[in-house]
């Protein structure tokens, strides 16, 4: 079959790399300018004027700045100058000018010494040329290549350099000579060098290693330099001593890693490209005896530790040894095969690419320059698994799972996070890098779909080119693992760090939005708990559109069922003159996966119907508010839909031992489908049936009140539902196969079984089916659409307007040690805080003063105390209006009370200045009572804050 059917999906690893370089450079230039422009670390004064503990993890200096959100705002744009916007896209630019520059003169330098000379200066009669015209009329090149002869070099070998449209093969002197002798290897290795030149491997290649060299000898030793003075200054400091010193190690160790794999990555394309290479040399005529008489010296270390050595050594080299070269020309499998060095390299590469784009914000460009990255995860991974069912479907064989790649993927993602640190913070790991493993949960759920989705799909195309259909699959492989991924980027990762919800917070934001007769506090904080963690999926509709390609395309290929005859696709992708021996099989039945998403259906309509009359026997007494009971349907409704569901994808995963994964997707999406539909349909009809009313007790058609509730419960059945049951056949398909190698002989058995011929076409291919499925998937696009894009302007009902991050903070409970909270003392005070101290404290003793000098006028006189008095109360009000948009007080003990000493100060500020202006005698009285004793508690913090600092000074 044609080796380069789907083509060799080489060229996303080779962007991926060069994507690498570009983030790296913009990454390392962006702290350079961080620090050139905040010399004196302002940045890191307002976050510890914020409450930020350089002692303790990430998650815990991250909400310290959420929860002084305006001020740390306020703080940076007042101290911390803005850099040039430029600054980081010019480092990026002249990266490249510079890459396509020594790109330009690369071929320059490699002939620079080696004394080549060219061909006709040896060939007087001209018989070398006319033999080297054919070859390149051969290989279909339309532009011929200069060919040069090195007579140093004695090897029978060849290369070819150059750069765009002008490409340069150079012939060795030993090849030369042994031209007569050894026609046949004289012909591979040249169709061997135009054949590189023919697929553009030269002009990548050799971008590739301009790039490399100019950050590898520019960027990177600016970057070590830079990390080294800030290293130095960090360890002169007792508090940051130790965490600097953590996080550069780290960045050093990633650094080192990013340099490992980028060799390794390179290494590896190269040496795929050297297998297509051969593959095409053969293709144009080449004779395979020309590869028999070479040798690297596979044959000495026989032994384990030789044999393992060579393995080491071998992947870190551009040319693949003369064995795997030999067994690929035999075995077209090598070419089609998954590795996992290669795939544990697409992982860890681009999860190192992605934190660093992620570290520049969550604008628009770097979500989408984030998701670039993903969809060449996605097409890597992607092309791999569909060209290797593409050969099963033609050759027959063992039917790729998916799960080998998607574990070697997982597990890439998940060093590179390891390695970028961004949710580590100071530590060499976060508090729960058992998160982590949703990586490899979210990796192995799309590689087993995305093969097993491409072996059901081809043995239904019909098409005369795959291309159609592979770029569907394709687009849906990158749909799906783009959002998942940018969830886990924007959301999932956080749980790496800690939890960043307060359950307390959203308890107390749900009695506020829904009230009513309280719910148990133990019923009300399990609520609490699992929105906490349910709320990241939730908030994110987009994934439902992800999620829906699941389980909508496989459904739609198996109505469409496997095709009888050979396909033109089948024909075009074998040489010409090859026997087809086609073969499609019948798929898993239609019927049975129609019947397990019809049992499934049921019971999620009938769980609908229980949980409405159970909340119908509870309902509230007919006036009372209903919010509490709202709060209790939403919460019934998802986890019994989310269970009937997920049950429903274990049947039918187990009913479907060969395509689980797309049949386990479809039915739960039937599933949920089916049970979110009936839910709203009831819900709009609420009081029309007397026993399953919940909110309402008259009859009235209300498809408006029903949505809102509908849209809460629609991303976690429809979504995160169908991705666990797609997860949960995953688990089903790899217990099976670990089942089947712990007994032996039973290996293979399930995915070599026989193929069977498909039905009766006509009764396969019924319109009526075709139409169920149909409807059925409009029906899922329609609610995602509507759930994705809501009809009210203010997004989601008011159901759930107080479920916001900044709401749902938790407090920080935990007290600073002495040292830390010095300099967190210092810099509140430094930052403005002194000052508003100093404003305050004027206000106050400017009333005591007018007191003390003659209480008798001043509290008497209405035209001296609007004069004297006035003035003061004003300002008592407005500076403590500010210090309560200020940073809180960094001791816990002290905070505890300072907000009501704030809040007291505005109310007297406010009543002193009232009772003047309206003569209230009383009031104005009670008000200077209260500036007294206001003034005697300021007098007891003050002292505290400025002796925390100076212990800070004196350290």
């Amino acid at each position: 079959m044609d080796e380069r059917l789907l083509g060799a999906g080489t060229g996303p690893r080779f962007i991926l790399l060069i994507a690498l370089f570009l983030t790296s450079t913009a990454t390392v230039a962006s702290a350079i300018s961080q620090s050139l422009t905040d010399p004196r670390n302002m940045s890191v004064g307002c976050a510890l004027a914020a409450g930020a503990d350089p002692h303790g993890d990430y998650l815990g200096v991250g909400l310290a700045t959420v929860r002084a959100d305006k001020a740390f705002r306020a703080c940076l744009d007042r101290f911390v100058p803005h850099a040039s916007p430029w600054l980081v896209p010019s480092a990026v630019t002249v990266l490249v000018l510079v890459a396509v520059a020594l790109y330009w003169t690369l071929p320059w330098w490699k002939q620079r010494n080696r004394r080549l000379v060219p061909v006709e200066a040896i060939d007087q009669h001209g018989e070398l040329l006319a033999v080297l015209d054919e070859l390149v009329h051969v290989a279909g090149l339309t532009r011929q290549p200069r060919f040069v002869v090195a007579p140093a070099a004695r090897t029978a070998s060849a290369v070819v350099f150059g750069r765009w449209r002008r490409h340069v093969v150079c012939l060795h002197g030993g090849l030369v000579a042994v031209r007569h002798r050894d026609p046949l290897r004289f012909r591979a290795v040249v169709l061997h060098e135009l054949a590189h030149i023919r697929n553009r491997d030269v002009d990548i290649t050799y971008a590739t290693v301009a790039l490399w060299r100019v950050f590898l000898f520019s960027v990177l030793p600016g970057y070590a330099v830079w990390t080294g003075l800030s290293l130095h200054v960090s360890l002169s400091s007792a508090v940051f001593g130790a965490p600097s010193l953590v996080a550069t190690s780290r960045d050093l160790a990633a650094t080192a890693a990013m340099i490992a794999f980028v060799f390794l990555a390179r290494a590896d394309i190269l040496r795929t490209r050297e297998l297509y290479a051969d593959a095409d040399a053969i293709r144009w005529g080449a004779d395979p005896a020309g590869w028999l008489g070479a040798t690297d010296g596979a044959n000495r270390d026989r032994g384990r530790l030789g044999r393992a050595f060579r393995a080491f050594v071998s992947t870190w080299r551009s040319h693949p040894d003369w064995e795997r070269r030999r067994r690929a020309l035999g075995d077209t499998q090598e070419l089609f095969r998954s590795s996992a060095l290669t795939l544990f390299l697409t992982g860890a590469t681009a999860s190192i690419c992605a934190g660093q784009l992620y570290g520049f914000g969550t604008g628009w460009m770097v979500r989408l320059a984030a998701d670039t990255v993903a969809g060449l995860i996605a097409a890597t991974v992607g092309v791999t698994l569909w060209r290797a069912a593409a050969r099963v479907v033609l050759t027959g064989g063992r039917a790729p799972s998916g799960l080998r790649a998607g574990w070697w993927l997982g597990v890439g993602l998940a060093l590179g996070e390891v390695l970028t640190g961004s949710v580590s913070g100071w530590r060499v790991l976060p508090r729960h890098p058992e998160v982590f493993a949703l990586l490899v949960v979210i990796s192995v759920v799309v590689t087993c779909w995305t093969a097993q989705f491409a072996d059901l799909v081809l043995r239904c195309w019909r098409g005369r080119s795959l291309r159609p259909v592979f770029a569907l699959g394709l687009l849906a492989t990158l749909v799906v693992f783009a959002m998942s991924y940018a969830w886990w980027q924007s959301s999932g990762k956080l749980f790496a760090a800690g939890w960043p919800y307060s359950e307390s917070a959203i308890r107390a934001a749900l009695q506020q939005d829904l009230p009513g007769p309280a719910l148990g506090r133990s019923t009300l904080t399990a609520i609490a708990v699992a929105l906490s963690v349910v709320m990241p999926w939730e908030a994110d509709t987009s994934l439902l559109w992800a999620v829906t390609a699941l389980w909508a395309l496989p459904l739609l290929a198996w109505a469409g069922g496997a095709t009888a005859g050979t396909p033109a696709w089948v024909i075009r992708a074998l040489p010409p003159g090859e026997d087809t021996l086609w073969q499609a099989g019948r798929l898993p039945s239609l019927p049975r996966l129609a019947l397990a998403a019809a049992l499934g259906a049921g019971s999620a309509c009938l769980g609908v119907v229980v949980v409405l009359a159970r909340l119908h026997a509870v309902r509230p007494p007919t006036g009372q508010m209903l919010g509490q009971q709202v709060l209790l349907l939403v919460t019934w409704l998802v986890v019994v839909l989310v269970g009937v569901v997920v049950a429903t994808a274990a049947v039918t995963s187990s009913a479907t031992p060969r395509i689980p994964v797309p049949a386990a997707a479809g039915a739960a999406g039937a599933t949920g489908l089916a049970g979110v539909t009936v839910a709203f349909l009831l819900l709009s009809a609420d009081g029309c049936v007397s026993g399953l009313a919940t909110l309402r007790t008259t009859c009235a058609w209300t498809p408006e009140g029903a949505w809102p509730l509908t849209e809460v419960v629609l991303p976690l059945v429809l979504g995160l539902a169908v991705f666990v049951s797609a997860f949960t056949a995953v688990v089903a398909m790899a217990t099976r196969q670990l089942l089947r190698a712990m007994r032996p002989g039973t290996g293979d058995r399930g995915r070599r079984s026989p193929l069977r011929p498909p039905r009766n076409p006509a009764r396969l291919n019924g319109p009526t089916r075709k139409a169920a499925v149909a409807v059925i998937c409009l029906a899922g696009l329609t609610l995602s659409t509507a759930a994705s894009f809501p009809l009210d302007a203010g997004g989601h009902s008011g159901v759930r307007t107080s479920l916001t991050r900044e709401n749902l903070v938790p407090a920080g409970t935990t007290t600073p040690s002495a040292e830390v909270l010095a300099l967190e003392s210092d810099a509140w005070l430094r930052l403005g805080g002194r000052k508003l101290l100093a404003s305050i404290t004027g206000e106050l003793l400017g009333i005591v003063t007018a007191l003390e000098d003659d209480s008798d006028r001043a509290l008497t006189d209405r035209g001296y105390a609007a004069r004297v008095i006035r003035p003061h109360c004003l300002g008592l009000r407005t500076t403590a209006q500010q210090l309560g948009a200020y940073f809180p007080l960094p001791d816990p003990a002290l905070e505890q009370r300072w907000p009501t000493l704030l809040a007291q100060a505005r109310v007297i500020g406010a009543d002193c200045r009232r009772a003047i202006d309206d003569g209230k005698q009383d009031l104005y009285v009670k008000s200077m009572e209260e500036i007294l004793g206001v003034a005697d508690r300021l007098h007891t913090i003050l002292p505290q804050v400025t002796a925390e600092a100076g212990d800070r000074r004196s350290r």
